[in-house]
C-alpha cells in the first residue's frame, strides 16, 4: 500500500489533492498536514512515498517558505533522500531551486490543473525507491520488545485469533490486529497484502499461480492464498516491485 502526505495549510485544497490522489487509487493511504511539526511527526511515524507540499504555509508571514524548509530537513534523512517530493506552488518560478537543490520531483502550480496533478502524482507512485534492506520492525508481546529486520519476517498470517509472524528465526504469536494497521507498522515497501487474512515479504516469493490463488514461499512448505478481491492488486503490486 503506498502512502502519501499532503501538506497544505488550505482546507480546500487539501480536499481537492485528497479526491484527485483517491481517484488514482481508493487504496492509497493519504496522510494530511496542515504544518510543518506535523508533517515531521506523520514522516517519522509512517513510510512516506510521496511527498506533495505547498511551499507557502503561513501566507499571513510575508516571505514564508515553510514548505521549502521541510523539504531541505526531510532530505537529511537517509530514508527519505529519494522519496518523491512534489512542490505545490504559487510562486512564479520554483523550477531552478526546487529542482537542483532539493531533488524535486516535480511541481504543481495554483489553481490546479486536475489532469496534470493525476499525471505527477501517478508518475511519482511509480518512480521506484530504494530502501534499506536491513530496516527494523518492532513487535511487542506481554510487555517485551522484540526486534526483527524486514529481511527475517517471511510473511504475517492474521485471523480474529491473533496474529501468527513467520520468520527465518521461528514463529512469533501475537494479538490481533487489522492487515491495515499491520502494514502500516511495518513501514516498508517489501510487504503487500494478498488476502484478509496474510501479508507477505515480496523478497520471499518462490512461486505465484495466478490460476489457483497460491504463493509458495521460499524456506515455507506451506502456500498462502491469494484472496480473489485482492488479486487483482496484488499481482499489480507484486509486477511494479
Amino acid at each position: 500500500m503506498k502512502t502519501v502526505l499532503i501538506i497544505e495549510d488550505n482546507a480546500r485544497s487539501m480536499e481537492m489533492l485528497i479526491r484527485i490522489i483517491k481517484d488514482i487509487d481508493e487504496d492509497i493511504n493519504v496522510k494530511c498536514a496542515s504544518d510543518i511539526n506535523m508533517a515531521y511527526k506523520l514522516s517519522i511515524e509512517n513510510l512516506i512515498d510521496v511527498f506533495l507540499v505547498d511551499i507557502i504555509l503561513d501566507p499571513c508571514n510575508q516571505g514564508d517558505v515553510s514548505g521549502v524548509r521541510f523539504a531541505d530537513n526531510i532530505r537529511e534523512l537517509k530514508r527519505y533522500a529519494y522519496t518523491p517530493i512534489i512542490f505545490v506552488t504559487s510562486l512564479e518560478d520554483p523550477k531552478l531551486y526546487a529542482y537542483s537543490d532539493l531533488r524535486c520531483f516535480q511541481y504543481i502550480e495554483k489553481p490546479y490543473n486536475v489532469e496534470r496533478v493525476s499525471r505527477v502524482v501517478r508518475d511519482a507512485l511509480h518512480m521506484p525507491i530504494m530502501r534499506e534492506s536491513n530496516q527494523n520492525v518492532y513487535f511487542r508481546k506481554e510487555g517485551v520488545l522484540y526486534r526483527k529486520s524486514v529481511s527475517e519476517i517471511i510473511y504475517i498470517e492474521n485471523t480474529r485469533r491473533g496474529r501468527v509472524v513467520h520468520g527465518t528465526d521461528g514463529d512469533m504469536e501475537l494479538s490481533y490486529k487489522p492487515c491495515k494497521e499491520i502494514l502500516e507498522e511495518l513501514q516498508s515497501d517489501k510487504f503487500i497484502q494478498c488476502s484478509r487474512y496474510a501479508v507477505i515479504n515480496k523478497d520471499f516469493i518462490e512461486r505465484i499461480d495466478e490460476v489457483n490463488r497460491f504463493i509458495k514461499l521460499k524456506g515455507r512448505k506451506e502456500q498462502v492464498e491469494i484472496g480473489i478481491v485482492f488479486k487483482k492488486r496484488f499481482m499489480r503490486d507484486v509486477r511494479n516491485d
